[in-house]
């Protein structure tokens, strides 16, 4: 949500400054992502994270608890907590990206979200993420997502750069060739 990303900004930033300091900036990420992962499966500790009603502390105390049986260091802990008793709960898929954003150009590395008809063998994958790192000149994580509404080929897209490489555009394209005579 756009409303969501102004505060996700904030707050990633605010961790990412903790973490570069403690120097672990990517186990951070990682540990953030799984127990965001934890929140995401379990319908009855997404409510309690979310729910006004519920008293910050006691939503605190959930969600540092639930980072902890997760694994998750005391930075982790202590964000997550503070996400919760602030009642940011739902803002947490958008400070994960807010978050990587800032580990991704710390470490010189962009994502390529890529849309597939059929899913990329690892080959095709790392042909793919070595042609797009020579273009840009930064290393390339690809995420793979199946859209069976295509056609056939792949639309790549790292940041507002986006390679059609699917049947769907190159028809589209011809179409336009042939409409312009």
């Amino acid at each position: 949500m756009r409303s969501h990303e102004g505060t996700a900004r904030r707050y990633a930033k605010a961790l990412f400054e903790l973490a570069r300091e403690a120097g672990e900036p990517e186990a951070v990420g990682r540990e953030l992502e799984q127990v965001a992962a934890v929140y995401a499966g379990d319908a009855r500790t997404h409510e309690v994270l979310t729910r006004p009603w519920i008293k910050p502390e006691d939503r605190r105390a959930v969600a540092a608890a639930i980072a902890q049986k997760a694994g998750a260091r005391k930075l982790v802990q202590d964000f997550l907590g503070l996400v919760a008793d602030r009642g940011r709960a739902d803002h947490l898929p958008e400070i994960i990206g807010a978050y990587r954003l800032l580990v991704d150009a710390e470490l010189g590395r962009a994502r390529a979200q890529v849309r597939t008809a059929v899913a990329f063998t690892d080959g095709e994958k790392r042909q793919l993420a070595t042609r797009l790192e020579r273009a840009l000149g930064k290393r390339i994580i690809v995420e793979e997502q199946v859209d069976s509404s295509l056609l056939g080929g792949f639309i790549a897209q790292v940041g507002s750069l986006i390679l059609d490489g699917s049947l769907d555009g190159q028809l589209a394209r011809m179409r336009q060739r042939l409409a312009r005579g």
